[in-house]
C-alpha cells in the first residue's frame, strides 16, 4: 500500500493525464483531490479509520473509478483493506443499504464474487407483505426507504450486465415497479426519504436529499439498456414492449433530473437541505451525498448515450465548476469543503466525506466528452 507521501508523489506524476476525448481538466483536479483524500483520511492500516464504512465504499468506488478514467492501478490496492474491522458488522449487522454500497465497489474492483455476497446479504431484506414489496431498510423489518430500494435497482442492473443472469434483471424490474408504484415521490418528483411505519405505507414526508434522486437513475438506466420483456405502468398493470419500457426509463429519468435541477440547487449548484453557508448542520454521511448524485448522473448517461441535448451532462460539468470555484480550499490545492453552490460564510466542512464528495463531482465531469 503506498505511504501518504506515495499518493501524492504518484499523483505529481499523473499530471497532465492523456484521457482522450474526455474533460481533461476535471480528470486533473480529481487526481489531486484523490491523492489529498487519501492522504489525510486513508490510515496506515488501510481503513479509513472511524468513518463510517458506507463511505468508506463509496470512496473507493469514486478512486476506482478515477483509475478507469487514467488507465492506471494506484487506487486499485484500497478495496483490499478498506473493510477491514467492520466485517462482522457488514455480514450481521443487518444493514442492507451499507452492504449495497459495498457490493458496487467491489463490482467496480471487477469481483464479482463479492459484490454477489453483498448483494445476497442485502436480498434478504426482500419482502412481499409489509407495504407490498421492496426492501426493508434494517433488520429490524420496520422500515421500507427510498435509498436501500434504489440501490438494490442499480446493484441488479450492475449484475446483470456483469453476469446476464435473468434473476438480476427480475429484481430489477419487481422493485423499480414497486418504487414506482408506492408513492414515495412527492408532488415535486423528488424521492423522500421512505414511507411512514403506522401501517399506511404512506409517503412519510422526510427530506429529499440529493443522493436519493441520484441512484436511482442507474437501475433506470438498466431498465432503458436492457429491458424486460414486458413491464407494468404505474398504477395500470398493463404490459408494455421492450421498446416502450426503455422509453418510459428514460422519460422517469429525465424527469427525475429535471426536477433534481430545479428544486435542489441554489445558482445552479447542488445543495443538501441541511446546508448553509454560515451554519454548519449537515452531518458527516449527509456531506457525501452530493458526490453520490452527480457520479450517479454520469453512470446514467454512459450507460444509456442518452441525454436531453446537453443539458444532463452540461449540469455534472457545472457541479464539478462549483466544486472548483467555491469549495476549494484557499491555501491548500485539492481539498475541498461540503459547500458548492456558494462561497464559504463560516460553516465550510473540510472533512473526509466532503472532500471524498469534491472527488466524485469531478470524476464525473471527467468522465465525459468536452
Amino acid at each position: 500500500m503506498p505511504s501518504k507521501i506515495g499518493y501524492l508523489t504518484t499523483a505529481l506524476a499523473l499530471i497532465p493525464v492523456a484521457v482522450n476525448g474526455l474533460c481533461q481538466k476535471y480528470v486533473d483536479a480529481a487526481v489531486t483531490a484523490a491523492a489529498k483524500l487519501q492522504a489525510s483520511y486513508f490510515g496506515a492500516d488501510g481503513t479509513y479509520g472511524d468513518q463510517a464504512v458506507w463511505i468508506g465504499a463509496v470512496d473507493t468506488w469514486h478512486l476506482l473509478r478515477l483509475d478507469a478514467l487514467t488507465g492506471a492501478s494506484t487506487y486499485s490496492g484500497v478495496i483490499d483493506t478498506v473493510f477491514k474491522g467492520n466485517e462482522d458488522y457488514l455480514e450481521n449487522g443487518g444493514s442492507y443499504d451499507d452492504v449495497q454500497w459495498v457490493s458496487i465497489a467491489y463490482l467496480q474492483a471487477g469481483n464479482t464474487e463479492l459484490g454477489k455476497k453483498f448483494y445476497d446479504i442485502a436480498s434478504t431484506a426482500v419482502d412481499s407483505t409489509y407495504c407490498h414489496g421492496g426492501l426493508f431498510w434494517s433488520s429490524a423489518r420496520d422500515y421500507k426507504n427510498a435509498i436501500t430500494n434504489e440501490l438494490y435497482t442499480a446493484t441488479s442492473g450492475y449484475l446483470y450486465e456483469t453476469t446476464k443472469d435473468s434473476q438480476y434483471l427480475d429484481n430489477l424490474n419487481n422493485t423499480w415497479t414497486w418504487l414506482d408504484s408506492i408513492g414515495m415521490q412527492g408532488d415535486n418528483g423528488l424521492f423522500n426519504d421512505g414511507l411512514t411505519k403506522d401501517g399506511t405505507c404512506a409517503n412519510n414526508g422526510q427530506t429529499q436529499w440529493t443522493y436519493n434522486q441520484g441512484v436511482i437513475l442507474v437501475g433506470l438506466g438498466y431498465l432503458y439498456k436492457c429491458p424486460p420483456l414486458s413491464f407494468p405502468l404505474r398504477l395500470t398493470l398493463i404490459p408494455i414492449s421492450p421498446d416502450a419500457k426503455s422509453e418510459a426509463a428514460i422519460t422517469a429519468a429525465f424527469g427525475i433530473m429535471d426536477s433534481i435541477i430545479e428544486n435542489l440547487t441554489v445558482d445552479s449548484g447542488l445543495r443538501e437541505g441541511c446546508e448553509s453557508a454560515t451554519d454548519l448542520k449537515c452531518n458527516a454521511d449527509q456531506q457525501s451525498f452530493k458526490g453520490i448524485t452527480v457520479q450517479y448522473m454520469a453512470w446514467f448517461l454512459t450507460i444509456t448515450s442518452r441525454d436531453d441535448g446537453t443539458k444532463y451532462s452540461d449540469f455534472v460539468k457545472l457541479q464539478a465548476d462549483k466544486v472548483l470555484a467555491n469549495a476549494a480550499k484557499s491555501d491548500e490545492e485539492g481539498v475541498y469543503s461540503n459547500l458548492w453552490y456558494a462561497k464559504d460564510g463560516g460553516a465550510a466542512a473540510f472533512t473526509g466525506p466532503a472532500q471524498g464528495a469534491a472527488l466524485g463531482a469531478l470524476v464525473a465531469a471527467g468522465s465525459l466528452n468536452c
